[in-house]
């Protein structure tokens, strides 16, 4: 019978054949390899992330770059007040233009360009950047468990190496 012709091409000249074993073998140690230095980049990377969390929680913040929301009475307060400024403002219009006809309504168109320059002033001026947030605790337990998560694959690649 004869062998193959599938099997007569891993045979080489002394024939030993299993040489395409050898080469995956190769393969698959290069590519455990190169995981294994992902996973410490990436263990390594987190540990960094973590120790910049917290050293930039533990920063003292100045008082006056802390900006807290208003408390609801305030934005009640907040929200009655500017809506009848607003309505005011709206109804002082209406009887305006009642009252002096269409010349009122050149003030609409005006303070529509004022507006649009204010806008456009500003975008060219941006104001300074606002400091940034100090880091919170769900941060920093979120830097904490994704470094763990990191070392714990590179051990168990590790241990897959050896």
């Amino acid at each position: 019978m004869g062998v193959s012709s599938r099997a007569a091409g891993k045979i080489d000249a002394g024939g030993v054949a299993g040489m395409t074993w050898q080469r995956a073998r190769t393969r698959s140690e290069e590519r455990a390899a190169r995981q294994l230095e992902a996973a410490e980049r990436e263990a390594e990377a987190a540990a960094a992330r973590y120790r910049a969390l917290k050293e930039a929680a533990s920063t003292p913040v100045p008082a006056d770059a802390v900006w807290r929301p208003l408390p609801t009475w305030q934005q009640m307060l907040l929200l009655v007040v500017g809506g009848g400024i607003l309505t005011g403002l709206a109804i002082m219009w209406l009887l305006a233009t009642a009252f002096l006809g269409p010349l009122s309504l050149l003030a609409l168109p005006a303070a529509a360009g004022i507006a649009a320059g204010l806008i456009a002033w500003r975008r060219r001026h941006p104001r300074s950047a606002a400091p940034l947030r100090r880091p919170l605790v769900a941060d920093l337990v979120r830097a904490a468990q994704e470094m763990h998560e990191a070392e714990a694959r590179l051990e168990r690649l590790r241990q897959e190496c050896r």
